[in-house]
This record gives C-alpha cells, structure tokens and sequence, in this order.
C-alpha cells in the first residue's frame, strides 16, 4: 500500500514537472510572439517613418525643381522681352516701305490692305475717330480721307519736321519706326507692329493741328 501511495505520488511530481514545462513553454511561445509581433510592428513603423521622411525629402526636391523651372521660364520671357527689336524705319523691311510709298505715287491705296494687321486702328485729328477698323476699312478709309491731295508724297520729311510732330498734340502717332509723309497740308503716320505690318494710321488734313 505504502508502495503504491509513492508511486502515485511520484507520478504526480512528474505531472506537475510535465505542466510547468509545458506552462513554461507556453509562456515562452507565448513572450516569443509578443516580442516577434511588437518587433514587426516596429520594423514595419520604422519603415512607413522612413519612407514617409523620404517621400518628403522627394517632394522637397521635386518643389524646389518646380520653382527653379519656373524661375528660368520667367527668366526666359524677361531676356525674350528685353531682347525684342525695337522696329525702326531702318529695321522695317525695305521693300514694304517702298511699297507703301509707291501706293500713294501711284493713288491706287487698295494694296496696303495686304500691307495691314487684321485689326488697325485708324485715327483722324480733330475727330479722334474712327477707332478700330478691319484692313478692309482702313484702306478705304484712307483713300477717302487722302484722296483729295494733288502734290506728290513726301516720306522724306526732315528730322526737325518729324520731332515737332512728335513733341506736339499728337506725338504718340509719331513714334520712333513710324512712316511719315505729307502732301500739300496732308499729313499721314503710319505705325508698324513688330513684325512689320501697318497696326496704326493716323491722319490730318491741317499739319496746323500737329
């Protein structure tokens, strides 16, 4: 009996050795998990920090790379604007000058239509008409309004001649480019855009008035 009584009790020894192994072991898969799982979800933290101080590192430059071309395109329209020519009677396509003038040596005024912008402005003194015309418009108007000279064009005018008309009532008409001529007491400026073409007419039948 006493026998049996110690071999139950050793059974139930190795029994509570067998469970706190086990509950060791658990304790231990269980600590291991804990540490794996919080190791991850730090890597993973670690990493999404990283990748999120690189994205903004990444945007910073694209930002400042943006600004740069930005800065070089206004750069680029600045030096394009102050390099633009300034139009001149000498910098004017010598042959639309010629072309011009031969238009009122001959008194057939239809050809300066194709000489025009598509919108011109036409101004008359005294009247400050007529405003904005098409090509069309502004050759007829001319030829209405100049029609009724006798004395051959001049677009020879002196350079005092000009500058009084620029210093008068009316000088904006007269900018530097402009073709200027006069018949009888007729006055008549005519103002290139930059690539050449008649963009203002301006005109009087008194040079009085300038």
């Amino acid at each position: 009996m006493a026998d049996l009584k110690v071999t139950k009790t050793g059974v139930n020894s190795k029994m509570i050795q067998i469970g706190s192994k086990k509950l060791m072991l658990a304790s231990l898969v269980l600590i291991l998990t804990i540490a794996i799982g919080g190791g991850a979800y730090w890597w993973r933290d670690k990493q999404a920090k990283d990748d999120r101080a690189k994205n903004d590192n990444e945007i910073v430059q694209l930002r400042q790379k943006v600004a740069n071309l930005e800065k070089q395109l206004i750069d680029s329209k600045a030096k394009l604007a102050t390099e633009k020519p300034v139009v001149t009677n000498t910098a004017l396509n010598q042959a639309m000058i010629d072309n011009v003038k031969a238009v009122f040596a001959t008194g057939n005024t239809q050809p300066l239509e194709g000489y025009m912008t598509a919108k011109v402005t036409v101004i008359i003194a005294a009247s400050e008409g007529l405003g904005e015309r098409t090509a069309a418009q502004a050759t007829a108007d001319i030829t209405s309004y100049v029609g009724g000279a006798t004395d051959a064009w001049n677009f020879s005018l002196p350079t005092a001649t000009i500058n009084a008309y620029k210093s008068g009532d009316y000088g904006q008409y007269f900018p530097d480019g402009a073709l200027v001529g006069k018949s009888n007491n007729m006055v008549i400026s005519f103002t290139f855009n930059d690539v050449g073409k008649i963009s203002t007419v301006f005109m009087t039948n008194s040079a009085q008035l300038l």
